[in-house]
C-alpha cells in the first residue's frame, strides 16, 4: 500500500527528511555544549568570539555533511509502505546522531593530536584565536566528510563505520603531521600567532585530505585486508600527488611570489585561502578522475 499517492509521497517525505535534518542540527548544538567545553551562548553572543564562531560554524557543515552521508546511504522504500519508511527515517537518525558524538570525539582527538602543543580549545576560549578556530572549523568539516563516507559504505555496519572513522582520524592526524613538515614554515608558530592565513590554509588542506579518503572509506566493504589495502594505497597516493599538484600550480597561479613568505611574514589571508582553495580543488579533480 502507498504512503500517499505516488505524486505527492517524495515531494511530502522530502519535508519530512528536511525537518529531521534541522532536528539534528538542533541537538548537534545541545550536544556541543554536553560534550565539549566551551560554553556556546556565552561564546557566541555575551563574549561576541569570532574564533568559536569559526569552529562552530564547521562543526555545523559537518554536521549537515553527516546527515547527508545518512540520507543518501539508501534511498527510503516507499514502495514498501509506511512501516519501512519509518524505520528507514529512524535508521538516517540513529547515523546522524552517532555522527553528532563522533564529531565532537574528533575534535577532541584533533586538538591533543594534530599539532603537538597547542589546544585548539583553549586558544579558542582564552585567547580568541581566530587561526585556532579556522583550524577547528577545517577539522570538523574533514571529519563530516570522513564520517559521511564511513555512513555510505555498502555492506558496512556500525563496527566497520566506526573503526573506518578512528581509522579516517588517524590518518588524517598522520598526513597533517606530513603536511607541517612539508609546507616549508611553522605551522605550530602560525597558529599560535593568530595568523589567520596560516590557520585557513592548513584547516582548508585537512579538508581535502579528508576528500581524498573519501573514495577508499566510502567504497563497498569486501573484507578488512582488501579494504584496508585500498585504504593505504589511496590515502598514500593521493597525498603525494596533492602536494605534487600543488607545487605545480603555486608555480602557475602564484608565479611571482613565495606563499610561504607570504602566509607567514606577511599574513596574507588571500594567499592563504587560495592555498586552501587549490588543495580542496585538486583533492577533487583527484576523487572524480582518478
Amino acid at each position: 500500500m502507498d504512503l500517499l499517492p505516488f505524486d505527492y509521497a517524495p515531494l511530502a517525505l522530502a519535508f519530512v527528511q528536511v525537518a529531521l535534518g534541522i532536528a539534528v542540527l538542533i541537538i548537534a548544538k545541545l550536544s556541543l555544549g554536553w560534550l565539549s567545553p566551551y560554553s556556546t551562548n556565552q561564546e557566541l553572543t555575551a563574549r561576541d568570539n569570532p574564533a568559536f564562531g569559526l569552529a562552530i560554524a564547521g562543526y555545523y557543515v559537518g554536521t549537515v555533511i553527516v546527515y547527508l552521508g545518512a540520507t543518501a546511504s539508501l534511498p527510503l522504500p516507499l514502495e514498501d509502505g509506511a512501516k519501512a519508511v519509518l524505520l528507514a527515517l529512524a535508521g538516517d537518525a540513529g547515523w546522524s546522531l552517532a555522527g553528532v558524538i563522533a564529531l565532537n570525539v574528533s575534535r577532541w582527538l584533533m586538538d591533543r593530536f594534530l599539532i603537538i602543543g597547542i589546544r585548539n580549545d583553549r586558544e579558542i576560549t582564552e585567547r580568541r584565536n581566530l587561526a585556532a578556530g579556522a583550524l577547528e572549523c577545517g577539522a570538523y568539516i574533514a571529519a563530516g566528510v570522513v564520517l559521511a563516507g564511513a555512513i555510505r559504505q555498502p555492506g558496512g555496519t556500525l563496527w566497520n563505520a566506526t573503526a573506518l572513522f578512528l581509522l579516517g582520524q588517524c590518518v588524517l592526524i598522520l598526513m597533517g603531521h606530513v603536511y607541517q613538515r612539508w609546507i616549508g614554515y611553522d605551522v605550530a608558530a602560525a597558529i599560535r600567532s593568530s595568523n589567520l592565513a596560516g590557520g585557513l590554509a592548513f584547516a582548508m588542506t585537512l579538508v581535502a585530505l579528508a576528500i581524498l579518503m573519501l573514495k577508499a572509506i566510502s567504497g563497498e566493504f569486501i573484507s578488512w585486508v582488501a579494504n584496508l589495502s585500498f585504504f593505504a594505497v589511496d590515502a598514500i597516493a593521493g597525498l603525494i600527488l596533492l602536494m605534487f599538484l600543488r607545487w605545480i600550480t603555486d608555480l602557475a597561479l602564484l608565479p611571482h611570489s613565495r606563499p610561504a613568505d607570504e602566509i607567514v611574514r606577511d599574513r596574507n589571508v588571500n594567499v592563504g585561502l587560495i592555498e586552501g582553495t587549490l588543495a580542496i580543488g585538486i583533492a577533487t579533480i583527484i576523487l572524480f578522475l582518478f
